[in-house]
């Protein structure tokens, strides 16, 4: 039976994929490129077209790249073919997340929630490991499904044994429209 996540992804990638695709790295991921590790392994969760996960990989890292939707790994795939990088790509549903222990140096999950993934990822990071995220958060205006948005503090509470590096929670116009959403980001390191 098809997962209606893939589907409904699917057909936002087959008509939105030139908006995608032109999309710089997130702000974050710039702001704290010093972090990174010289080389290593990062994962880009949810990774869409891997806007995230490509800067990553320009700064040396070796990225495996996870989403729900086969579109958007194709045309990541092609990229990366173009760009001489080799593709790492599998399609993934979050709601069953494995990964490996003490495996990744870095993991980056923007605009993607399902809370299950928080015990995985703290799990997954190697020690000294770097975790990005951002995603949205709930507020009175606009939270129509709950499980897609954090609350208020969330993200420190999950990750609270980690040494924060950065977090603010605050409002900023959503990419590709002209409305106000809430987010929180987080950049937290995981303790040796």
């Amino acid at each position: 039976m098809p997962n209606p996540d893939a589907n409904r992804w699917n057909k936002r990638y087959l008509s939105e994929c030139d908006f995608w695709s032109e999309l710089n790295p997130s702000q974050l991921l710039i702001d704290y490129t010093h972090l990174l590790p010289s080389y290593g392994v990062a994962l880009d969760a949810a990774c869409g077209l891997g806007r995230n996960g490509l800067y990553l990989a320009t700064q040396g890292l070796s990225v495996i790249y996870l989403d729900i939707s086969e579109i958007a790994l194709s045309h990541l795939m092609q990229r990366l073919k173009e760009m001489g990088l080799q593709p790492s790509v599998a399609v993934y549903d979050f709601s069953n997340l494995w990964l490996p222990t003490h495996y990744f140096d870095v993991i980056i999950n923007f605009r993607f929630l399902d809370r299950n993934s928080f015990p995985v990822y703290r799990r997954s990071l190697k020690p000294g490991g770097i975790l990005f995220f951002e995603t949205f958060l709930k507020n009175n205006d606009d939270s129509p499904n709950p499980d897609y948005y954090l609350d208020l503090g969330e993200l420190l509470r999950e990750f609270k044994q980690f040494e924060v590096l950065y977090s603010e929670e605050k409002k900023i116009t959503k990419i590709g429209e002209n409305t106000q959403k809430w987010i929180a980001q987080l950049v937290a390191r995981k303790p040796d």
